[in-house]
């Protein structure tokens, strides 16, 4: 059975300066999961913190060692057998009490295992302790290592004090601003979002307002056309009572051309000429000639109202297509405002989801 878990937190981590054995050197960038694990097979307790993998604290607890907490939130223990000295600096009091308590009940455990006879139960672990007594400091001065056994003289300088504690309230000050940086950057989206669906607006607005000036065109173009058809309408109707005044005159000239040419048949028959007959041949060659011109008048009238017919014809057809033009214009400008109007719903809707995951993101980190 290997070591477990037995209780884990994060914090600034230092090492006392080998050299000097005065100043304070961080032994990672930022706060550090810092571990304690309980051995069952050899009872005891370690210390450990591995940053990027590289173990920067690996200390056993022994029944000699002593946590001693100099500041309201720094506290520091030596490890001989490292030969080093630990320091480590939490964001509020509450972490340092725990820590120092947990150290403390290993500590007590590991004194207990060395007096009590082997297969003895393991200590409980997380059990309340006493915590250990705070060295008297004034408020706002920064941790210094205690004397250890060794009876280092280790002083801190004033600079290194400040880096000190300025790293012992990183954490909270981390929080703090990493919240405020949340809601930044959720107010910043939020106003790109709005900006962005403000240009989609303005762009959807200058669109109707290009449909519109379209369509008002088509109904212009549609309205002329319309009353170019009435007026081919009423000249085709003028048109078509010439043409029966002309056919009933034509009919006229027709039947009295008959009645004529059977009087002149008859005459020819009987052989006699008269004065009155010449008269009556001479009249009705005269009628001939103006049935001839009545004649080629009506096919005038005629070729005319067969054109008219036609550009009337073509005239509905362009109508037709104008309608069939103004109706796809029409559905296409509709089709367009709804494919317009479900984007704009698409977007926002989006936009809604966006904003729901970044909430509960931002609530999930507070």
């Amino acid at each position: 059975m290997g070591d477990r878990p037995v209780y884990s937190c994060r914090c600034h981590v230092f090492r006392i300066d080998a050299t000097t054995k005065k100043t304070w050197i961080p032994a990672a960038e930022g706060p550090v999961q810092v571990s304690f694990f309980f051995d069952p097979n050899k009872r005891g307790y370690r210390v450990v913190s591995i940053d990027n993998g590289k173990p920067i604290i690996n200390s056993t607890i022994v029944a000699g060692m002593t946590f001693s907490r100099t500041a309201q939130k720094f506290g520091q223990w030596s490890d001989q057998r490292a030969n080093t000295v630990y320091g480590v600096g939490f964001s509020n009091e509450d972490e340092l009490a725990k820590f120092a308590d947990q150290f403390e009940e290993a500590k007590s455990s590991v004194a207990r295992d060395t007096l009590s006879p082997v297969g003895s139960p393991p200590p409980i672990e997380n059990q309340e302790t006493e915590p250990a007594p705070r060295r008297a400091m004034s408020p706002g001065l920064p941790p210094e290592p205690a004397r250890s056994t060794n009876s280092f003289d280790m002083d801190i300088p004033v600079k290194l004090r400040s880096s000190i504690t300025t790293d012992g309230e990183s954490s909270e000050h981390s929080r703090t601003s990493g919240q405020e940086n949340g809601v930044e950057n959720l107010v910043e989206n939020l106003r790109l979002d709005n900006d962005r669906l403000k240009t989609s607006l303005s762009q959807s607005q200058n669109n109707l307002k290009k449909w519109e000036v379209e369509l008002h065109t088509l109904r212009t173009n549609n309205s002329r056309l319309q009353g170019a058809l009435h007026e081919n309408s009423r000249n085709i109707e003028e048109w078509k009572t010439q043409l029966l005044q002309y056919r009933e005159e034509n009919s006229k000239l027709r039947s009295r051309n008959e009645e004529l040419e059977i009087e002149i048949e008859n005459l020819n028959r009987s052989g006699t000429h008269s004065p009155k007959l010449n008269k009556k041949t001479t009249k009705s060659n005269l009628k001939s000639e103006e049935v001839e011109r009545v004649k080629q008048i009506l096919e005038k009238v005629t070729a005319e109202l067969v054109e008219v017919k036609e550009e009337n014809m073509r005239m509905k057809g362009q109508l037709r297509t104008q309608d069939d033009r103004n109706g796809q214009s029409k559905q296409a400008y509709e089709n367009s405002m709804i494919c317009q109007l479900q984007a704009d719903m698409e977007i926002r809707l989006r936009d809604l989801v966006d904003m729901n995951r970044k909430l509960l993101t931002y609530c999930r980190k507070t």
